[in-house]
């Protein structure tokens, strides 16, 4: 019995480091970063994105992106006042450049 978990082992040695030729392979020929299998393999979390302000008020710096209760640098005031003026971006690249 003990003969055959040896040779198990060994087995499971042997496969374990062939895999991890063929990981080391896989990663040099695609330029795969170790941030990149750590996140895939969920040992890094990702932020979350921060949504983007849609009410800015210039004198103070303030923003808030119109999510959660409205802030009381804003309470009682005209949010058009307030509004960021956006500009939408093409969703595919011009023939400009």
């Amino acid at each position: 019995m003990r003969e055959l978990d040896a040779q198990l082992a060994q087995a499971k040695t042997a496969e374990k480091k062939t895999a991890l030729a063929t990981f080391k392979e896989q990663v040099a020929l695609y330029g795969i970063t170790q941030q990149e299998v750590l996140s895939a393999l969920g040992y890094i979390q990702a932020k979350p994105k921060r949504a983007p302000a849609k009410y800015y008020d210039p004198s103070s710096g303030r923003s808030w992106s119109g999510r959660g209760p409205r802030p009381k640098w804003l309470e009682g005031k005209d949010l058009n006042d307030y509004a960021v003026d956006r500009v939408p971006q093409p969703w595919w690249p011009s023939d400009d450049a």
